[in-house]
């Protein structure tokens, strides 16, 4: 029998899986929708962005933003912004924690 602990988890997996790639994938196209042509030219072409939200992550963000920024305020800012994925992540698995269990 499927318990509401059973459910949990397996919604906190997909969410951790597909949500924070989603969110990643969503921060990289924005940045790159309002970035300039030089950004452009440093940042990763379609094929290598989409492996690396996939198989990376949040961890993805500040080498994408140093790839494009080349200083260590791109760095920080991939950083906060990698933390604000995690972040997310957490509050949606407690969320879920709380209503199903």
């Amino acid at each position: 029998m499927v318990t509401g602990r059973d459910l949990f988890e397996v919604l906190s997996v997909i969410f951790s899986l597909f949500g924070s790639a989603a969110l990643v994938f969503v921060i990289v196209w924005y940045d790159e929708r309002r970035s300039s042509l030089e950004r452009l030219d440093r940042a990763w072409p379609v094929s290598t962005r989409l492996v690396a939200v996939m198989a990376f992550g949040p961890l993805c963000l500040p080498v994408h933003f140093w790839r494009t920024r080349r200083t260590f305020l791109g760095v920080g800012l991939g950083l906060l912004l990698a933390a604000a994925v995690f972040a997310v992540d957490i509050g949606v698995s407690a969320l879920l924690e709380a209503i199903l269990t």
